[in-house]
C-alpha cells in the first residue's frame, strides 16, 4: 500500500514543478511576402505559413524558441504561358527572444536567429514548366507586441524578416507580418 502512495505523491510534485518551468508551445500563423526587384519591375507574391513553436522561458527577459512551418498557399505572376508559381514548402527556426513588459500583461518584444526555408517554385515558359526550387538560410529577425490573456495564455503580433532569397538571376526579400498564440505550461 505504501509504494503506490509514494509514487502518487512523486508524480503529483513532478507535476506541480513541471507547471511553473517557464515552457511553451503555441502556433502562428504569417503573411509574408516575397517581392522581388527586377528593375523597373516590382514583383511581390503573398504568402502564407502555419508554424507550430515551442520554447522555454529562461527569465521574464530571455526566451529560447524554435518553430517548424509549412506553407499553406502558393501564388502565381504573371499570364498562363508565362508565370512563376511561389510557395513556403517548409522552414525550421531557432531564435533567441527579448522581451520588455510596458504594462500590466503587455510586452514588446525581438526575435533573432536562424531560419532555413525551402520554396517550391515553378516557372512556366512558353507553355513548359521547369521546376525551380530552392532554399535559404541565414540570419532572421524581428519584433513583436504580446498580450497575456491570462496566466497560461498569450497572443501576439509580430512583424518576421527571414533571409533574402538569392540567385545568380534575382533577388528577393522574404518578410511580414504574424499572430501568435502561446501556452504556457
Amino acid at each position: 500500500m505504501l509504494k503506490p502512495i509514494v509514487i502518487a505523491s512523486l508524480l503529483l510534485t513532478a507535476a506541480a514543478q513541471a507547471a511553473d518551468t517557464g515552457a511553451y508551445a503555441g502556433l502562428a500563423f504569417h503573411r509574408p511576402t516575397i517581392e522581388l526587384d527586377a528593375g523597373p519591375v516590382d514583383v511581390n507574391w503573398n504568402l502564407t505559413s502555419f508554424s507550430v513553436l515551442g520554447g522555454y522561458q529562461f527569465h521574464q527577459n530571455f526566451a529560447l524558441e524554435g518553430r517548424v512551418a509549412i506553407g499553406a498557399n502558393d501564388d502565381k505572376v504573371g499570364v498562363q504561358s508565362n508565370s512563376l508559381i511561389v510557395g513556403i514548402d517548409r522552414s525550421y527556426a531557432l531564435f533567441a527572444k527579448a522581451s520588455y513588459p510596458v504594462t500590466e500583461g503587455v510586452a514588446v518584444y525581438g526575435l533573432a536567429g536562424y531560419d532555413y526555408t525551402k520554396f517550391n517554385a515553378d516557372a512556366v515558359v512558353d507553355g513548359d514548366i521547369e521546376n525551380a526550387d530552392s532554399s535559404e538560410n541565414g540570419l532572421a529577425y524581428g519584433v513583436g507586441v504580446q498580450y497575456a490573456v491570462n496566466d497560461k495564455l498569450d497572443l501576439a503580433l509580430e512583424y518576421l524578416v527571414r533571409p533574402d532569397i538569392e540567385d545568380e538571376e534575382l533577388k528577393a526579400s522574404n518578410r511580414g507580418f504574424g499572430l501568435t498564440a502561446t501556452f504556457k505550461f
